[in-house]
């Protein structure tokens, strides 16, 4: 007795099941929710922007500005990694930079004093120098002729008489080099300068370029680590946690935009030809049988789906192809989510 009654429980269960989910196919008909008679009906499954929020740089989690549920604007701090390491080897870049720069800042400084004396070599001495030169010549010259006859009244020594002599003739060799500017080795050994100086300038801004780029792009890295989202949403999914260590492309949430939603039917062949684009649409979804949606058909496939077919007599042995539309949908109330199944009854 107690075998047959519990036969009897699953039996009825099973048929109350069946009845409840129609026929036990668990699938919710076009029929229930829209007539037929009132235009075509096509089902589909509604779609949404989501983005996934990952990390561009390995390393653990030291902060989650959102939850499950939260919205969230586009450019609003989401995730913070742990920056310590990176901002390190920051400081290291700095101070490579600053060195680079002191090195770079010296090899400018003999470069322009090279271009100095090789423009002083070119264009000679200056008229103040010249000037100077003769001033200097005149005055020992003055000199040796009062030395001179000093020493012929024997007043003073041969000796300072020569160091008098051998002043005048420096100061004349001055005077000479002065208004004949400088020799053609002179000249070329300051040119031999300045390409030297050249070299050292170009290689020491390469290596300060080099110190800069290395800068930049431990500060793109420092800047990876505070991770902002890229569209305004909803936070629908959140898989990690504060502390989670995470690689790069490791999904940590995901932002959807519940106001960009759409789903895409399949519209036989032989009823394309009353679709069009911006038509109006009514949609329903299960969750809310009661309630009609709206949408618009916001694209139309050029090419039929091949994988969707249906047999017809009604064209002889051919088979009709479908084409996808794709509806926007209207979800202001934000009662519609991804994954929902909708129906969509086009108008006639």
């Amino acid at each position: 007795m107690i075998m047959k009654k519990s036969l009897c429980l699953m039996i009825a269960a099973v048929l109350a099941s069946m009845a409840l989910t129609g026929c036990g196919t668990g699938k919710a008909t076009e029929s229930s929710l829209f007539d037929e008679r009132d235009g075509i009906v096509s089902q589909g499954v509604i779609e949404a922007q989501e983005v996934s929020i990952n990390s561009k740089i390995p390393g653990k989690i030291a902060k989650l500005y959102i939850e499950e549920g939260k919205e969230v604007k586009a450019g609003d701090l989401l995730v913070e990694i742990s920056s310590d390491e990176i901002k390190a080897k920051e400081d290291q870049a700095k101070a490579l930079v600053s060195a680079a720069q002191a090195a770079y800042d010296a090899a400018k400084g003999q470069l322009e004093a090279a271009q100095a004396v090789l423009e002083k070599a070119k264009n000679g001495a200056r008229k103040q120098e010249i000037a100077q030169a003769q001033a200097a010549y005149d005055l020992w010259l003055k000199t040796y002729d009062r030395v001179q006859k000093l020493y012929e009244k024997g007043a003073v020594s041969a000796q300072k008489c020569d160091e008098v002599k051998t002043q005048l003739e420096v100061a004349a060799q001055t005077l000479s080099m002065a208004k004949e500017g400088a020799r053609g080795e002179d000249i070329s050994a300051a040119e031999a300068a300045v390409v030297s100086a050249q070299g050292m300038e170009q290689a020491a801004r390469a290596k300060l370029q080099e110190a800069q780029g290395g800068l930049e792009e431990v500060r793109a890295y420092l800047k990876d680590t505070k991770i902002t989202s890229p569209i305004s949403g909803t936070v629908t999914e959140l898989s990690a946690d504060e502390g989670e260590l995470v690689s790069t492309g490791m999904s940590i949430a995901t932002v959807t935009d519940m106001n960009d939603m759409w789903v895409e039917v399949q519209v036989k062949e032989t009823d394309i030809s009353r679709i069009f684009l911006g038509q109006q649409v009514k949609v329903k979804i299960p969750a809310y049988p009661d309630e009609i949606f709206s949408g618009k058909v916001a694209r139309i496939n050029q090419k039929p789906d091949f994988a969707v077919k249906r047999a017809t007599s009604d064209n002889g042995s051919f088979d009709i192809q479908a084409f996808g539309v794709k509806i926007k949908l209207d979800n202001k109330d934000k009662v519609m989510k991804p994954g929902m199944t909708a129906f969509v009854q086009f108008p006639k």
